[in-house]
């Protein structure tokens, strides 16, 4: 074999071209550490600074979570407690990005729902890995292929030496037959119990079996704060998962440098002094000098080169845990806060600032409110059977005990206005579903015509029947008088039982129920619908708690304002706020929380299952498009679902529900001849049909 020439002319040394090749082949690569391989090549997807490089600057507490992500670092688990935009998701996904990157392993992302999963990786993981391969220019993550077996896919993204594998937290089957030794547990607080397998993160942790004894896995949890169970300890079932683990980890809060007199400090929310009147004046005052620290200073305080760095509060080896609040997150200011907290009058939107701006769980308030004053504030305007003007959602639900069928039929607005449209009692034995006690829940709802407020017929969205006491009974009714809603061609009957514990969905997936009162099977049968009834007795709480504001403010009532009428006598207000929630204790400590029931609660259980039924009915997910469409099929006049920059307020629409139709028209018609066409306020949209 004859020898390769060392130099041919006009060409480059091909030995020194091969040895050259191989060299750069078999050399290991330059070490870089996540912090370094950051900035040098994520590029931000979203955000104010969407298409630029990533900086330590804009959020500046994410390098020592990110020192802690490395191989390097002893640590197997990395806990942030976190509020909203606070930039932590997109360093997890940096992280996989880097471990495809530099240290290949197979790695699993847990995210809560289908629908999570979907967004996470159409509107984050996708882009992300775009711009970085881009910004690189080689390709890491190997392209999604149709045919071929090993092309990466939606939910698993492959690359030399491992994969991603995107993963539901809350199936069992995305929680199997992957071997792991990296993992994410994303919004970690809303991973729920699966029926049958229990706990996720016990699944989840489950696929790490196989480097445990190397210890050589590391997993970081991230998410915002749910519910504080009031256990001290922080060990009752239902806790905020992302809470308990911050407890047990080593608690780190930023400390920030006082302009005035260099002292740290953590801030705490309840020493912002809050400006009412002047939101943008909002001040913290510094613990130690009392100096009123600006918005301004803070965002100078909040930077490494000012002094600010993380310091553990606990004694915890090898389990880092870090606080994001908003007060350290550069995309919001006191200002912002001070609006937010201003802002948050119900038990829900208190809930939402303590989750997503102060990431603390919250504690729910568990007192009922008064029924005394919830009978006084009857309506005696309001007609019995009748839909008021913006109940564009029409629901029924049934409490069936042994001597008689408790029932109330509600209307909803898309703010969450509700009226009580109808409250009765049937009374008879339960015991044969085709008595007569069930043929008349049958007359009062499913075959019952309601009059609405523009002369028009309405037929009920949904009847939601608890299977509590009688369950076969009830399931038999179902299961013979099950009909499509001819709208949306869903069920319109739903067998309910509901569910104790935090944590749960205000309507979670049926499950067949398919034997008969014999105890046979049944082909088709019934399907029963689990009601996570805890978080849905607050929220009826919080709404009835509302209050329309006094002169001389705008008589508008709040979104959630309950209505009712002069057949709401005081024993239906009694059941209505007939059960609290109190603290359990053991030895002296609060361990848990529970519902109890102090009287008859057949109202209040009505109320909890007709509002996870709007929940059904898409409440929460309806555009305001489609309510404009809803309204217009449901018969109400273009002016009330029309809005334009010069539509006044329609504030006669609040009590329209006792005019006649003809009557409702002229009103709007004398609005708009006498209101002053000028721009409308900030709030210029509450009142209309096309958004409440």
């Amino acid at each position: 074999m004859n020898a390769l020439p060392s130099n041919l002319p006009g060409h480059p040394n091909p030995r020194k071209f091969i040895y050259q090749s191989l060299a750069d082949a078999i050399r290991p690569p330059e070490r870089l550490p996540f912090t370094q391989w950051l900035p040098r090549n994520i590029v931000l997807v979203d955000g104010p600074s969407a298409g630029e490089p990533w900086s330590a600057e804009g959020a500046p507490y994410l390098v020592e979570i990110a020192e802690c992500l490395s191989d390097d670092h002893p640590c197997n688990l990395v806990t942030v407690r976190k509020s909203e935009q606070s930039a932590a998701s997109i360093l997890a996904l940096s992280w996989c990005l880097y471990i495809a990157d530099r240290e290949p392993a197979n790695t699993l992302y847990g995210v809560p729902g289908i629908d999570n999963l979907q967004k996470l990786n159409g509107q984050k993981l996708q882009p992300l890995i775009d711009a970085w391969q881009k910004r690189i220019g080689r390709t890491v993550i190997v392209p999604q292929t149709s045919r071929s077996g090993r092309g990466s896919t939606a939910y698993e993204k492959r690359f030399s030496g491992g994969f991603l594998s995107l993963a539901n937290a809350n199936a069992v089957m995305d929680l199997s037959m992957v071997t792991a030794r990296k993992g994410v547990k994303d919004e970690l607080s809303k991973w729920q119990e699966i029926p049958g397998f229990g706990n996720p993160e016990r699944l989840f942790f489950g696929r790490f079996t196989a480097h445990r004894r190397t210890k050589d896995w590391k997993i970081l949890e991230i998410s915002t704060p749910e519910v504080d169970s009031g256990d001290e300890l922080a060990e009752a079932e239902g806790h905020c998962r992302i809470d308990r683990s911050f407890r047990k980890s080593d608690q780190r809060f930023w400390n920030c440098i006082c302009p005035e007199c260099a002292t740290t400090f953590v801030h705490a929310e309840d020493r912002l002094k809050i400006d009412h009147a002047h939101p943008h004046r909002t001040v913290y005052p510094c613990p130690a000098c009392g100096h009123d620290i600006s918005e301004a200073e803070r965002v100078i305080a909040l930077s490494l080169a000012a002094g600010a760095h993380w310091k553990p509060t606990c004694d915890v080896p090898d389990h880092p845990g870090f606080h994001i609040d908003a007060f350290i997150s550069k995309m919001m200011s006191y200002e912002a806060i001070a609006e937010d907290v201003i802002a948050a009058k119900t038990e829900i939107e208190k809930k939402a600032i303590a989750n997503l701006v102060f990431a603390k769980p919250y504690k729910f308030r568990g007192d009922a409110p008064d029924h005394v004053r919830l009978l006084a504030h009857v309506e005696k305007h309001l007609k019995r059977g009748h839909v008021p003007p913006k109940g564009l959602i029409l629901t029924a639900f049934a409490d069936v005990q042994m001597r008689g069928i408790w029932l109330e039929v509600m209307a909803t607005a898309p703010n969450r206005e509700t009226w009580c449209v109808d409250a009765l009692y049937i009374d008879g034995d339960t015991a044969d579903h085709n008595g007569p006690v069930f043929q008349q829940l049958k007359r009062e709802t499913i075959d019952r015509d309601f009059p609405d407020a523009f002369g028009r017929l309405r037929r009920l969205d949904a009847l939601g029947i608890d299977s509590g006491y009688r369950a076969h009974i009830v399931y038999a009714w179902v299961r013979n008088n099950q009909r499509a809603h001819a709208d949306t061609g869903r069920d319109l009957i739903l067998a309910t039982k509901g569910l104790k514990g935090w944590g749960r969905p205000a309507l979670g997936q049926p499950a067949l129920v398919d034997i008969d009162l014999g105890g046979k099977k049944i082909a088709q049968g019934a399907k029963v619908w689990g009601i996570g009834t805890w978080p849905l007795k607050v929220t009826v709480y919080g709404d009835l708690r509302q209050e329309v504001p006094p002169p001389p403010n705008v008589p508008l009532p709040p979104d959630g304002y309950c209505h009712f009428g002069d057949w709401c006598d005081e024993n239906y207000f009694k059941q209505l706020t007939a059960e609290v929630l109190e603290d359990i204790k053991f030895r002296g400590r609060v361990t848990s929380q529970r519902w109890t029931k102090t009287r008859d609660n057949h109202f209040h259980d009505c109320r909890v299952g007709n509002v996870a039924l709007t929940d059904y009915l898409g409440l929460s997910s309806t555009t305001p498009e489609q309510w404009v469409a809803l309204a217009q099929a449901r018969g109400l006049p273009p002016e009330l679902t029309e809005v334009t920059l010069f539509t006044p307020r329609p504030l006669a629409l609040t009590h329209a529900s006792a005019a006649a139709p003809g009557e409702i028209k002229k009103k709007k018609a004398h609005e708009r001849e006498t209101a002053p066409q000028s721009s409308p306020d900030a709030g210029w949209l509450k009142g209309y049909d096309v958004k409440f």
